[in-house]
């Protein structure tokens, strides 16, 4: 059998299975009398190992199959598990992991798993039960259910013997009956659906009632690898199938052989398809989609916004009778069939979070910590892309917290905190953005300490360290190739995570906020849009050259000759009822010529301030489909990308965090006066 055209759904799946896997069984660690997670536990492993028998791959199957045995004992037992259980479990899960990544990569497993099966034989005490076949007189005899059998629809009679060199017959049998099922109701099995992860026979016996062609499902069964002989024949007493019919040998001898020359079956009652209906071949309520279809579905639906905003452009001048309607109506479809792609992009943050209880378990053995990680707001859902980038950034985070924040729980005593420390991760929704918040209780950021350290590493003179407050220090934390650790380790001390975090999440339109007391925690909060592929946005022009800027960053916008506007130290500055702000001209800042004929500034926040944007037009508020700058272009820092309008020309998007900080930098003397001013 060609397994090769399931290979992706396989990767896809174990991926998946093991990822649930590891979450589970750090659960039962922490909860060993969860019976629930621990028939998951067996229900995924079960499937995982199946999976892996029926694509060919033989010693993930094995080990699987081993670890089942380990699961089964968990079913039976209370109270907690010793440490080395868990240990010798997450290292098969690694072990499979990597299996997986070597069949992506080499389309082998590479995987060596005897050594891991002697740790699990040694957990459960002995080697895996041999499995109880049925001795040839007890499996002659005919069940009760068969027996007892009065339906109308045909029972026929599976017998399969497996090849006398199979490796796996546990997996093989479970494959056999589950091919069998797939065409009708098994209504009984030798072995049974609960023997069969022990079987270690060679025959398998079924009795199915259906009403497809016997040679069917002797074709179905003889797919499954390691089958050597399958004959299908029909339960005496029982209805004949209309193939079997047409055959006056084979009505005459109901309990030999069907004939695989039958002919084709004839229209079956209806009524009786109902009733012989198997649950297996139920239609799923989901179907799995290749995450490049998704992008270019996503592609697709941008340049119909794109085509959407021409056509209302075009519509607005015209006078033809109808055309405002027609195209209103385009309009409420286009946007509908846009808010559904946009839905169908989105996946819970639980994908992210769910990798962080076993990092957060393996850290803390090993720097000798006690730590309780609380997940919440996991249903939370981001873009696909988001999401998928947001990994690297979190674990830079987690680690730090781990590393650095975190006491050890003698420290955490000495200054009368609970021995275990507290890590959350937390995700919710705020308008068009999800902020997700790492807070610990560990010891805060301490000023001194990192002025010390900025010295040492240069980033800062000597003079200054005094004057570096709680927000100078967190600033300083971000500083490309800052670290505060004594020593290099494989956690951290290589000055590579906070700056590469901020550099990721602005690549993502987002931002991070960082906040601290000494003695008590510390919260960073990432600010990230909901989707990449779409953008509410302001758009203004200066010097006839359009801008955006992210709608969610514009707090309003003012006509300048109606403000009040005052000269400090060469620098002007808008007075508004609310604050003072410096006048920015947008043109200017972004590398443009001075725009002398501006009229407008819009009120905008960046990198934690507000900013007074100087422009000579505002267009109006539109959606934008972003696309990224080409490389020449990537290294104007206050673009975060471009869009292409209506009428064919680009806008670029304003990086409002980075427009901030730069201008921050200059003018110290305005910074002051704004002050002074205020």
């Amino acid at each position: 059998m060609d397994t090769s055209e399931y290979l992706g759904m396989f990767l896809a799946e174990s991926r998946e299975h093991l990822q649930t896997l590891n979450l589970a069984v750090i659960r039962i660690e922490e909860a060993p009398d969860d019976g629930a997670t621990i028939d998951e536990i067996f229900r995924i492993a079960h499937s995982l190992k199946g999976m892996s028998g029926t694509m060919g791959f033989a010693r993930m199957a094995a080990l699987t199959h081993t670890m089942e045995d380990v699961f089964e004992t968990l079913r039976g037992r209370t109270g907690a598990l010793e440490r080395r259980v868990i240990d010798v479990l997450l290292e098969c899960l690694d072990a499979l992991e990597g299996a997986v990544e070597a069949i992506e990569r080499d389309g082998d497993e590479q995987l060596d798993p005897t050594a891991l099966i002697a740790r699990l034989s040694e957990l459960v005490g002995a080697a895996p039960p041999a499995a109880a076949e049925a001795p040839a007189e007890e499996a002659a005899e005919t069940p009760e259910a068969v027996a007892g059998y009065s339906a109308e629809v045909p029972l026929l009679h599976v017998s399969v013997k497996l090849a006398d060199d199979v490796m796996m017959p546990s997996v093989r049998a479970f494959m056999a009956l589950a091919a069998v099922a797939d065409h009708g109701e098994t209504i009984w099995s030798s072995p049974t659906p609960d023997e069969v992860d022990a079987f270690s026979g060679s025959a398998v016996d079924a009795w199915v009632a259906t009403d497809h062609e016997a040679e069917t499902i002797e074709a179905a069964v003889r797919a499954v690898p390691d089958v050597a002989e399958v004959t299908v024949s029909v339960q005496a007493g029982s209805a004949v199938p209309a193939a079997v019919e047409d055959e006056p040998e084979a009505a005459a001898e109901a309990a030999e052989p069907v004939s695989a020359a039958a002919e084709p079956e004839a229209a079956a009652d209806p009524a009786a398809q109902a009733q012989a209906a198997p649950q297996a071949r139920k239609t799923s309520a989901t179907v799995r989609v290749d995450a490049l279809r998704l992008d270019q579905l996503m592609h697709f639906m941008g340049e119909l916004v794109v085509h959407r905003t021409r056509v209302e452009s075009l519509a607005a001048g015209s006078s033809v009778e109808g055309l405002a309607e027609a195209v209103g109506d385009l309009t409420r479809s286009s946007q509908a069939l846009q808010a559904l792609v946009m839905q169908v992009r989105m996946i819970e943050v639980d994908a992210v979070f769910m990798r962080f209880p076993r990092l957060v378990r393996d850290l803390s053995a090993k720097m000798g910590k006690q730590v309780d990680l609380i997940l919440t707001g996991r249903d939370t859902e981001l873009d696909r892309t988001v999401v998928d980038a947001l990994g690297d950034p979190l674990v830079h985070l987690v680690r730090n917290s781990l590393d650095h924040a975190l006491e050890t729980p003698a420290e955490r005593e000495a200054a009368g905190k609970p021995a275990t420390g507290v890590l959350e991760l937390s995700a919710r929704q705020a308008g068009g953005n999800v902020i997700i918040t790492v807070r610990d209780d560990g010891r805060g950021i301490d000023p001194d300490r990192v002025a010390r350290k900025a010295v040492e590493r240069g980033l800062i003179a000597p003079d200054e360290a005094a004057a570096v407050d709680m927000p100078r220090a967190i600033e300083l934390l971000f500083a490309a190739g800052f670290s505060t650790a004594e020593q290099t380790s494989d956690i951290s001390g290589r000055g590579v995570g906070m700056d590469a975090v901020r550099s990721t999440l602005r690549g993502l339109g987002g931002n991070v906020v960082m906040t601290s007391e000494p003695g008590v925690g510390t919260t960073v909060q990432v600010r990230l849009p909901l989707t990449l592929a779409i953008m509410p946005a302001l758009l203004v022009e200066s010097q006839t050259v359009p801008f955006a800027i992210p709608l969610e960053r514009v707090e309003r916008t003012v006509n300048l000759a109606e403000q009040t506007v005052r000269s400090v130290t060469g620098q002007r500055m808008l007075v508004l009822s609310d604050g003072v702000l410096p006048l920015i001209d947008l043109a200017e800042a972004l590398g443009y010529e001075p725009a002398p004929e501006a009229a407008f500034v819009v009120i905008a926040r960046g990198a934690e301030q507000r900013m007074a944007l100087v422009v000579e037009r505002l267009v109006g508020q539109h959606e934008l489909v972003t696309r990224p700058l080409p490389a020449e272009a990537g290294s104007q820092s206050c673009l975060s990308g471009g869009a292409v309008l209506s009428d064919g020309t680009i806008s670029l998007i304003v990086d409002c965090d980075a427009l901030a900080e730069t201008r921050a930098g200059h003018g110290p003397g305005a910074a002051s006066g704004l002050q002074n001013a205020a």
